[in-house]
C-alpha cells in the first residue's frame, strides 16, 4: 500500500521537530540558569498538541502559528525573538519555503515551489490507494453493528447505525485494520417467546382459525406473510403445538435472511453473524461468572450476585445474577466481549443506539473485570432519527407494524444517497431524514452536490478529448503552470484525504470524510464557475496545450480523490448526472 503522505502533515510534522529542539535548548539554558519559570514552561509545552491553522488572508501565507505569542508570558521574552528561536530550528525542506516572521510574532509558512507538483504525482502513482494508510497494519478490529433482534424486517431507524457501522468499518480497514463485521442477535428471550406467540397466531388464522393476536405481539404485514408461508409448507402439523419455541425459530430464521438480503441491498455484508443463545448452550456465560467468582470480581449481596464494576469507572456496581438464578442482560454481554478477544481482536467496536448511553459504562467495567483496558473498547453511540415527508414529520410504530422498513428506503431512493445522507451527521447528533431532500437530483442534495463535481471531472476529460487535447497521463505535464488560486485551493484540499480518513477512523466519526468531501466539491464547483465568467481560467484551453495537460493532471488527481473518497463511504461515483 502506497505510505501515508500529506504536505499538511508533513509540515505539521516540522513545526513540531522544531518546538522540539526549541524546547530542549531552553531546558538547557534553564538548567544552567537556574530559572525554574522557564523550566516549567518548556516542560509544560507539548509540541503534538501544536496544530497549524489556515490564515483567512493568503498574503500571510498557506500555514501560520501563533506559538511564540502563547510561551512569550511564562518564557518572560519578546515573542518576536521566540519566533525567531524557533524558526532557526526549521530543517531545509522541498515543501515549504524559508519561514518568514511577522509581528508581533506569528510563523507564516508557505509552499515551495514543486510541492504541489509532487502532491498531484503522488496521488496519480497512488491510484486507489490515494488516502489510505497502514497506520495500524498487524491490528485486528471488530465492528459490531446492527444488532437487532429478529422480530421483523429492519426498519429506517435501524439504517443509521447499519450505515454508520459499515463506513466504520471500511474507513478501519483503510488505515490498516485487519477489520470484521458482525451482527450479534438475541433468539431467546421474552421478545422472542412474544414473537412465536404472534406467528402461532398469524399460523391458525392461515389454517381458517378466529386465533386471537397475543397482547402486544408483533402485527405488521410481514407475520401475516409468514404465518401463510408456514401454513403451505406445513399444513396443520403445528396446530395442536402450544410450544411456542418451533414457531420463534422458524420466523427467527426467516427474518435474519431478510434481514441480510436488506443490508446486502445497502452494499452491507457481515463476516459472522453470531447468537446470545449459544453463550449459555456452551456454558460460556456460566464459566465466564465462575471465573469471576473466583477472582472475587463478583459478590453476593441479599441473594444476587454483583460485579464490582464501581472500582472500575462505574456510578455502582451491577447485578449480573438476579436471586432468582436468572441472568441479566450484562451477564451474556460479559461472556460475548470475552469471546470476541478470546478471537485475538486487539481492539472492539460497538456501535449502539443512543439509548444505551447509560449502558456504555458497565460496558466498560465489564472489559476491565476480564482483564482488558477499558479504551479497547469503543462505543460508538448512534441518535435516533427523525422522519420527514412532505414537509411534514412522521412517527413510526415498530410493534403495531407502522414503520418505513429499510427496503423500501433503498427501492425509493437507492443505496448511495441513503448512506451519503446518513453519514452528513455525527451518529450521536440529531438528524431528520428529508425524503423529499433525498429524491432530489439536483445539487441542493448533499450527495449529488459531490456526485456534480466527479461527473464533472469526467466531462472535462470528455470535452478534452473531443477538442482533440485528451490527456496525456500527467507524466511530462507542466504542473507549475498552476498557479491560479482556485488550482492550489483545490491542491490544498485534496492534500487533506489521508488525514481527514485517520481521522474519522480514529474517533469513529465517517462524517469527517462525508464533511471533507463537501469541502473538496466546494472547492471545485469554485473553480468550474470561475472557468465559466474567465475563459484564461477555464481547463480545456485549445490554444495551449501545456496550460490544459497541466489542468487535466490536476482535474483527474481531484476526480481520483473524490471517488476515493466516496468508495471509503461505500458510495459509487457517478461519471454522468
Amino acid at each position: 500500500m502506497t505510505p501515508f503522505f500529506s504536505i499538511e502533515t508533513a509540515v505539521e510534522q516540522l513545526l513540531r521537530d522544531a518546538l522540539r529542539a526549541f524546547i530542549g535548548q531552553l531546558r538547557t539554558e534553564a538548567d544552567t540558569a537556574g530559572d525554574e519559570q522557564r523550566l516549567t514552561a518548556a516542560l509544560d509545552l507539548d509540541p503534538d498538541t501544536v496544530c497549524l491553522e489556515q490564515p483567512r488572508n493568503p498574503r500571510h501565507g498557506d500555514w501560520a502559528t501563533g506559538i511564540a505569542m502563547q510561551l512569550a508570558r511564562p518564557l518572560r521574552r519578546n515573542p518576536f525573538e521566540i519566533a525567531q528561536a524557533i524558526v532557526a530550528f526549521f530543517p531545509p525542506s522541498d515543501l515549504i519555503a524559508p519561514p518568514e516572521i511577522a509581528r508581533p510574532g506569528f510563523i507564516n509558512l508557505r509552499l515551495a515551489d514543486g510541492a504541489l507538483a509532487r502532491l498531484v504525482r503522488h496521488v496519480l502513482d497512488a491510484g486507489a490507494a490515494w488516502g489510505r494508510s497502514d497506520a495500524f497494519a498487524g491490528r485486528k478490529v471488530l465492528v459490531e453493528f446492527v444488532s437487532a433482534n429478529p422480530t421483523g424486517p429492519l426498519h429506517i431507524g435501524h439504517c443509521r447505525g447499519a450505515v454508520v457501522g459499515d463506513a466504520l468499518a471500511r474507513l478501519l480497514a483503510a488505515v490498516g485494520y485487519d477489520v470484521s463485521r458482525e451482527y450479534y442477535y438475541n433468539d431467546a428471550g421474552v421478545q422472542m417467546k412474544k414473537l412465536g406467540e404472534s406467528l402461532r397466531a398469524r399460523y391458525l388464522q392461515a389454517l381458517g382459525e378466529d386465533a386471537p393476536m397475543p397482547e402486544d405481539g408483533y402485527m405488521g404485514d410481514y407475520m401475516v406473510d409468514l404465518g401463510r408461508r408456514l401454513m403451505e409448507e406445513r399444513g396443520d402439523a403445528l396446530r395442536a403445538t402450544a410450544d411456542t419455541r418451533p414457531f420463534t425459530l422458524y420466523a427467527a430464521e426467516h427474518i435474519l435472511k431478510l434481514i441480510d438480503d436488506d443490508l446486502k441491498a445497502l452494499r452491507i455484508d457481515f463476516d459472522t453473524w453470531f447468537s446470545e443463545t449459544t453463550l449459555h448452550e456452551d456454558g460460556s456465560v456460566r464459566r465466564v461468572l465462575e471465573r469471576l467468582k473466583s477472582e472475587r470480581r463478583i459478590y453476593e449481596k441479599d441473594g444476587a450476585w454483583w460485579l464490582r464494576t464501581a472500582a472500575l469507572g462505574d456510578e455502582k456496581d451491577r447485578v449480573v445474577i438476579k436471586s432468582d438464578g436468572e441472568y441479566t442482560y450484562l451477564a451474556p454481554d460479559i461472556a460475548y466481549h470475552e469471546y470476541k478477544f478470546n478471537r485475538g481482536f486487539d481492539r472492539l467496536v460497538n456501535v449502539l443506539g443512543a439509548d444505551h448511553h447509560g449502558y456504555v459504562p458497565r460496558l466498560k467495567a465489564s472489559v476491565a473485570a476480564l482483564g482488558y483496558r477499558p479504551e479497547q473498547l469503543d462505543c460508538v453511540l448512534v441518535q435516533m432519527v427523525g422522519i420527514k415527508r412532505g414537509g411534514e414529520t412522521i412517527k413510526l410504530s415498530t410493534r403495531a407494524g407502522d414503520f418505513i422498513t429499510l427496503k423500501q428506503v433503498i427501492d425509493e431512493i437507492g443505496p448511495d444517497v441513503t448512506r451519503f445522507l446518513f453519514l452528513m451527521r455525527s451518529p450521536d447528533s440529531q438528524m431528520v431524514f428529508d425524503f423529499d431532500l433525498a429524491r432530489d437530483t439536483s445539487m441542493d442534495n448533499p450527495l449529488y452536490y459531490v456526485q456534480y463535481a466527479h461527473a464533472r471531472c469526467c466531462s472535462l476529460m470528455r470535452k478534452a478529448e473531443e477538442c482533440g487535447a485528451p490527456w496525456r497521463g500527467g507524466g511530462d505535464a507542466r504542473l507549475d503552470r498552476l498557479t491560479a488560486a482556485e488550482e492550489k485551493a483545490i491542491v490544498r484540499q485534496i492534500d487533506r484525504l489521508p488525514a481527514s480518513v485517520q481521522d474519522a477512523a480514529s474517533r469513529c466519526d465517517p462524517m469527517l470524510v462525508t464533511s471533507y468531501l463537501t469541502d473538496l466539491a466546494t472547492a471545485f464547483h469554485a473553480y468550474f464557475t470561475a472557468g465559466n465568467r474567465d475563459p484564461a481560467l477555464r481547463v480545456v484551453q485549445t490554444e495551449d496545450t501545456e496550460l490544459t495537460q497541466a489542468r487535466l493532471t490536476l482535474i483527474e488527481a481531484l476526480r481520483l480523490t473524490l471517488a476515493n473518497g466516496l468508495r471509503l463511504l461505500g458510495v459509487e461515483p457517478l461519471e454522468r448526472l
